[in-house]
Order: C-alpha cells, then structure tokens, then sequence
C-alpha cells in the first residue's frame, strides 16, 4: 500500500512515519512537518519541499534526484551523506533555502551551490564540501566543520562565531566582512608563512 497517495500535500503534519529505502516520485509538500520520521537511504525523486520542516528525522543518504527544497528547515535530524548536488536549485536564490539547527550533516555535498543567507547553526557537519559554493552570509554559528572543504568559497559575511574546526584559507575564498571568534580564528593564519608567537 502506498503511504502517500495524494500527488500534492498542504499543511499536513507527519509523525513516526517509516520510509526507509523506498522511492517517492513528483510528490509535492507545501507547509508540511515531518516529525519523529525515518526516510534513511530513500530515493525522493522530482519532489518538491516548500516551506516543510523535519523535526527529529533520519535523513541519512537520502537522494534529492531533480527535487526541489524551497525554505527547508530541519531540526535535531541526521542528515549524513547527502548529496545536495542532485537536487534542483533555483539559478539565483532570492530567499533563505536551507536551514539546519542541531542537525548532523557531515560526509555531504554542497559543491557550486548558491545558498546565501542559509543556516548551519549547532551542527556536527564534519568532512562536508562546501568547495565553489556561494555561502554568503551563511551562519555557522556552533557547528563542527572539522575536516570540511572550502576553495574558491564565497563566505562574504558569513558568520563563524562559536564555530570550531574550520581550515579555511584566506587566500582562496572570498572571506570579507565575515565573523569569526578567538581562538579558532587563529587558523585563518595556519596556510600563511609566518609564525605566532606568545611574546
């Protein structure tokens, strides 16, 4: 039996679903909340997420092949090896697309993405591409990025206060007018030929 069987859904709650491993193709959800739901290693393909929140969900591996995530917020969920690649993004972003609050969301991709003015805050997001992405004004507020990769990265105002584990080289992304805090700060110096010293 299909557990969705309407094509679109309108402010619709959904609690302690299990969808794990399963393919769901050109549903729509608009407004929709996600609560206490596992969609591990589930294929969503052609969907649509527009202003949806998951709470409490497992969102590892999911697929987003050609699917849509407009002003996706996910809460307290794991959403591990997420290829964010794959989903289809808008060519120019005009509002907040996704935001992460207490999420894990390490071993996953966001190469080339635009994403300004999105949230990583309190995350665990370590070993994550952020290479060629446009981050600007991102805030990262507490989250983990050990082991994550920056290059050629816009993080125009983006906000790293409270972040830890960053490598991110100065020279090769653009960092003007973001916020960072001591001592993590410090790592901003580690690809420059020169030494710190204490007196």
């Amino acid at each position: 039996m299909r557990m969705f069987t309407e094509d679109e859904y309108y402010d619709e709650t959904f609690t302690d679903l299990v969808f794990a491993k399963e393919e769901l193709s050109f549903v729509r959800f608009y407004d929709c909340t996600f609560r206490n739901c596992d969609f591990g290693d589930t294929v969503f393909r052609g969907c649509k997420f527009s202003g949806c929140a998951f709470e409490s969900c497992n969102l590892n591996f999911v697929k987003l092949t050609d699917s849509e995530c407009h002003d996706a917020k996910f809460v307290k969920s794991k959403v591990v090896g997420v290829n964010w690649t794959e989903a289809d993004w808008p060519r120019t972003a005009g509002r907040e697309l996704l935001s992460f609050d207490q999420c894990t969301v390490s071993h996953s991709t966001f190469i080339g993405l635009k994403l300004p003015k999105c949230t990583m805050t309190d995350c665990m997001a370590k070993n994550v591409d952020f290479r060629d992405a446009d981050l600007t004004e991102m805030n990262f507020g507490g989250t983990d990025l050990s082991e994550s990769l920056f290059g050629d990265t816009i993080l125009t105002g983006a906000d790293f206060r409270r972040a830890a584990g960053y490598a991110i080289n100065p020279m090769l992304n653009r960092i003007q007018k973001a916020k960072f805090m001591l001592p993590e700060a410090t790592s901003l110096l580690y690809n420059m030929d020169i030494q710190i010293v204490d007196d």
